[in-house]
């Protein structure tokens, strides 16, 4: 089990998208930030500008940036040795 170290949220929305965050994880991991705590990544009310708001939870939200967005960041995470919080929305 990996212990998170220094953590930087990460509000995902149609303003600030999953290849939004990957043009920035170089400049977190420079800061020495080691983990992303990511806000839920799943289809949630069109419009929604924090993701709470879950209308699919088996569905990756096409307006940040949709499966392909995330599994694009997700490695580029992992080759940066980054950890990945994600929150989600249980109920």
């Amino acid at each position: 089990m990996r212990v998170p170290g220094a953590a930087y949220r990460l509000q995902f929305n149609s303003g600030f998208t999953f290849s939004n965050a990957f043009d920035i994880l170089e400049y977190l991991k420079e800061l020495g930030i080691t983990e992303i705590y990511a806000s839920p990544v799943f289809s949630s009310r069109k419009g929604s500008p924090h993701g709470y708001d879950v209308v699919n939870p088996g569905k990756i939200s096409e307006e940040a940036g949709g499966e392909e967005g995330l599994e694009r960041l997700l490695q580029n995470a992992a080759e940066k040795n980054m950890g990945w919080i994600q929150d989600i929305v249980p109920n």
